[in-house]
């Protein structure tokens, strides 16, 4: 009970820390807040009639917050050393990622929320009664796992951080024009090309389940009056984006663990090595301190000298 009080104590600090931070920040603050309710604001002003608008902005709220700022917090701290400093104490690895993840959750969940409010009082349009909630909440918390679990692979998979930042925005971008907000979804997939592209877009499945479940297209078919107003791209079948989307998951899980794997493999080994080179060096010092004969020092000597050459070869 001590230790799991303690374990909360830390996961609290880290918590806090995370929130001044990010409030602290007015990049974080202008380009994950303001900038995507002036998107969404904008849009419906000109076309309040389109029923995606505001679950898109949600989505694309949601990328933002939970992939590219999460990805941005991850190489903070390591930019600033912050995430080796904690590694040199004894604070639980879990500890640590859930207090990030949780701050991530928390103030996506924050952010969404007040856009909806927002929304829906200047749009009251865009309130839809016909919306499949089990669908929508699945979508919801599949598109923040997908996000978190997008930003961390990209944190692993690319060393350098301007580099992981351009892919992050990437996908940002791409998922703020090209899956519901930016243009509108059925002119995107009209476009065959453009269509099968998108389909390899990781939070694409996702963002199709929330906007389909928000207009109770269950079958990913809109259609009111019978006139198709949407069609999603997935032959009516309700089961292909689901799977594709836990699919796409449990590939962003596993390259994670590979790559956790590899690197406590390779600091495991750098630890090893480092213990045999003491306990050598040791065994050298000693017998040099029990040696007198000139010659026998200098044959100890050339022994470890070649020694030093193969362990760097190697």
């Amino acid at each position: 009970m001590q230790k799991l009080l303690k374990e909360y104590k830390v996961f609290s600090i880290l918590f806090v820390i995370q929130a001044k931070n990010w409030l602290a920040s007015p990049m974080n603050i202008f380009l994950g807040v303001f900038i995507t309710f002036y998107t969404v604001l904008c849009w419906l002003t000109f076309k309040d009639g389109d029923n995606f608008l505001m679950i898109s902005g949600i989505c694309v709220a949601m990328t933002r917050n939970s992939m590219y700022i999460y990805l941005r917090t991850l190489l903070d701290w390591k930019g600033k050393t912050f995430r080796d400093k904690l590694q040199m104490t004894n604070i639980n690895g879990v500890t640590k990622q859930a207090s990030l993840l949780a701050f991530n959750f928390v103030s996506t969940l924050i952010i969404c929320l007040v856009l909806v409010i927002i929304s829906v009082s200047f749009f009251p349009g865009q309130i839809t009664w016909t919306a499949n909630l089990p669908m929508l909440i699945f979508g919801l918390i599949m598109c923040w796992v997908t996000c978190c679990a997008t930003a961390i692979a990209i944190y692993l998979i690319i060393p350098n951080a301007k580099w992981s930042l351009m892919f992050g925005l990437l996908i940002y971008f791409f998922s703020t024009y090209f899956l519901g907000l930016g243009f509108p979804f059925s002119t995107i997939t009209d476009h065959q090309w453009l269509n099968i592209l998108i389909y390899f877009h990781p939070i694409r499945y996702s963002i199709n389940i929330v906007q389909a479940g928000y207009v109770g297209a269950t079958d990913f078919k809109y259609v009111i009056d019978g006139n198709m107003i949407v069609d999603f791209k997935y032959a009516g079948q309700t089961w292909i984006p689901i799977v594709a989307a836990i699919g796409v998951i449990t590939i962003l899980i596993v390259i994670i663990l590979l790559k956790i794997n590899h690197e406590r493999g390779y600091k495991f080994r750098s630890n090893n090595s480092v213990k045999i080179m003491k306990s050598k060096s040791k065994a050298y010092i000693k017998q040099i301190k029990e040696t007198n004969d000139i010659n026998l020092l200098r044959e100890i000597r050339e022994d470890r000298m070649g020694e030093l050459k193969d362990e760097m070869l190697h």
